[in-house]
């Protein structure tokens, strides 16, 4: 691995590969917004250390083994420094069901060709979410998937009220990708947790799927419905029901199409 560079001016340690600081400060001044946002809406806050990294220096700092696939450890924050190949994966897998309205949408959000870049910086807002719940590993399948709700509700709270403008090229995507008639090979929401074993595109539909819901989550209770998935995933592990009766004393619209996942429409 090089020598990453160190940069300060955060509330927490930023690291980057080097020829990589501007692209670290932009993630940091991100991620320093969503730190300050969160101190407001759930008490004190902090997280460890960040990394922007190249694919030189991935191997080295990340759990994930994919380039540029965004994710949180107990001690780091792992962000790509380059556009990831990881996106045109996703968005290949589901090209051949895309509708032509789709794919202007595509273009018109994220450029031509269409490139995820914007989308996946908003991503370490996500991996932050992840700090609001205990870490080791998910008691059940259940915990799993509760665990990345609280995460994609804290990402739609933090661009909701931080960074509205940056809600559609969040939302455009997930949209799209989510409507696509494809079928996956894990599609019931107690098989999230063994998606990530596969190319990753299963994956993040599921992510996506989440993500539809807490938009509306948020929309609907905003962050009464944050501080209410801490206290569940603080308390004893749930079942899948348990889980989605809690919600639905939250939202009874988003229970329900919980229960019937994946058989909910998109945006």
């Amino acid at each position: 691995m090089n020598e990453l560079n160190v940069l300060e001016g955060w509330s927490f340690p930023v690291h980057a590969s080097r020829g990589g600081d501007a692209r670290g400060r932009s993630i940091a001044d991100q991620a320093e917004r969503m730190v300050e946002w969160l101190n407001k809406v759930v008490g004190e806050f902090k997280i460890p250390t960040l990394y922007v990294v190249g694919a030189d220096d991935w191997a080295a700092v990340a759990a994930f083994p994919l380039y540029g696939m965004p994710h949180a450890e107990p001690d780091r924050i792992v962000v790509g420094q380059e556009p990831a190949p990881f996106w045109n994966v996703v968005l290949d897998s589901v090209a051949p069901v895309l509708s032509d309205h789709d794919r202007a949408e595509l273009r018109r959000v994220y450029g031509a060709p269409v490139t995820l870049g914007g989308f996946a910086d908003l991503l370490v807002s996500h991996e932050i979410g992840h700090y609001l719940h205990p870490w080791g590993e998910p008691a059940n399948p259940t915990t799993f998937w509760l665990r990345e709700m609280l995460a994609n509700l804290a990402l739609q709270g933090y661009v909701s009220e931080v960074e509205p403008e940056r809600e559609e090229a969040l939302l455009t995507v997930v949209r799209i990708v989510w409507g696509g008639s494809r079928q996956w090979p894990l599609y019931e929401l107690e098989d999230m947790f063994r998606a990530p074993e596969l190319d990753g595109s299963n994956y993040v539909w599921f992510e996506f799927g989440l993500q539809m819901l807490t938009k509306r989550l948020w929309a609907n209770a905003g962050a009464t419905a944050l501080r209410r998935l801490i206290d569940l995933l603080n308390g004893p592990p749930l079942t899948h029901d348990e889980a989605i009766d809690a919600i639905h004393a939250i939202d009874p619209g988003v229970a329900a199409d919980l229960r019937r996942w994946p058989r909910f429409p998109a945006l």
